[in-house]
């Protein structure tokens, strides 16, 4: 924006240039002209003397105001084409002299005006194409189009990438993915937390720099024979995935509930579509949806049976990339979380806006329904992109006590948001 400012500024000043160069017809160039016969110009015109007698009427008599002064420079001193002449010379051609110069200026001033837009169009496509050929090309894995995804959406159509020097591409793949195609290089960032220190502590050097949500944004949906939580000992239990946020968060539950992870049957049931169906038609008794599927759940007459969120804190989605790229690219990861901060910040203020993009992006036109699914992800998000390093220490704990991995790991080469913009 700044570099297009720049640009029309020049092109102001070289038009204001030539004007000064070649200022419009004046009064008193009107009055050197209407002092002479107006006769066709001609090479081959006689010479006009003043001594001839010969008075032809002034233009102010036969109309003032017939070439009125430019109101575009009213501060250009007026110069007369011609200057005044000694008492009784004889000026040679006057006429064509006068409409000559006069034609050549004009002819002058608006080829140089032409020029000077021409230059400044083809700066301002230079500069069109320097911006796009300078941007980053970075890729952000994603597990679903849901609402835990809303601060990347709200940034690539709010344009916030893009003033950060970043083309964004977001690619869709199951959570148990994105790991694995991080450590490929396939990626710069993924966004699956539990995954992402999972990986961490099995030894490899993933560091989550940003967390979207300091708590899981799941609900415990049942079929209607499941009358609470108890019910589900012995029953087949859907996840997303093994080792993942499904997979502690279901283990949490059933701790917080007094019963032993084992009790129940853990099934792997990838996509959350499948999931909802499979609860719906009693193939399994339980699964964790998120938003929206679980309020299409309950729409269909199945069972909330608690909010993932008030049996304990967990930070399970945000941005988590390789420490090779901290190192190699600090800037960038910068710029990409300052976008990111930005756009948590619009879609805190601005609930009618982004309720329209998470229309698109989660690809529902209930608008009910999804203004419904903004307010569910307000209690969980964080309000800066940060976690208390106890909240932090407990989650490292939590997948070290999963993985059975006795190793004690330091906090800080897990989680690092010292890339975060600063707290205000």
């Amino acid at each position: 924006m700044m570099l297009l400012a720049l640009i029309r500024q020049i092109i102001l000043v070289l038009e204001r240039c030539v004007e000064r160069i070649f200022p419009l017809p004046s009064r008193e160039m009107a009055r050197v002209r209407g002092r002479y016969k107006p006769w066709s110009p001609s090479p081959h015109s006689s010479p006009v003397s003043r001594g001839e007698g010969q008075d032809f009427p002034s233009l102010e008599k036969r109309g003032q105001g017939r070439f009125p002064e430019s109101p575009r420079v009213p501060h250009l001193r007026k110069i007369p084409l011609i200057p005044p002449l000694p008492k009784g010379e004889t000026l040679a051609c006057t006429t064509s002299l006068i409409t000559t110069q006069f034609l050549k200026r004009e002819f002058f001033r608006h080829e140089l005006l032409a020029q000077v837009k021409i230059l400044g169009l083809t700066l301002l496509l230079g500069s069109l194409s320097f911006d796009h050929a300078i941007a980053e090309n970075v890729k952000i894995g994603i597990p679903s189009l849901t609402v835990t995804m809303m601060p990347i959406a709200v940034a690539k159509e709010q344009g916030f990438f893009q003033k950060e020097g970043l083309n964004v591409e977001t690619v869709l793949m199951p959570a148990s993915l994105n790991i694995k195609v991080l450590l490929s290089g396939d990626i710069q960032y993924a966004t699956t937390i539990t995954a992402g220190v999972v990986a961490n502590v099995r030894g490899v050097n993933t560091r989550v720099v940003m967390c979207f949500v300091d708590r899981p944004l799941l609900d415990l949906v049942g079929n209607p024979e499941i009358g609470s939580i108890a019910d589900l000992k012995g029953r087949l239990v859907a996840i997303s995935s093994r080792g993942g946020l499904h997979d502690v968060t279901m283990r949490r539950i059933f701790v917080q509930s007094g019963m032993d992870p084992a009790q129940a049957t853990f099934i792997t049931v990838g996509e959350q579509g499948a999931m909802l169906n499979g609860i719906k038609s009693g193939r399994v008794a339980a699964g964790l949806l998120n938003p929206p599927h679980n309020f299409v759940a309950y729409q269909q007459g199945l069972k909330n049976l608690g909010f993932a969120g008030d049996f304990f804190r967990a930070p399970s989605t945000g941005i988590v990339t390789m420490q090779e790229t901290l190192e190699r690219s600090p800037e960038q990861v910068r710029r990409l979380t300052r976008a990111l901060a930005r756009a948590r910040i619009f879609a805190r203020e601005n609930k009618p806006a982004t309720v329209a993009i998470l229309k698109r992006f989660v690809r529902l036109q209930d608008e009910d329904l999804v203004s419904k699914i903004y307010d569910y992800h307000r209690k969980a998000e964080t309000p800066d992109g940060r976690v208390d390093m106890a909240l932090a220490s407990e989650t490292v704990r939590d997948v070290r006590q999963a993985e059975g991995i006795t190793k004690e790991i330091p906090v800080n080469q897990v989680f690092d948001f010292s890339y975060l913009p600063p707290q205000r």
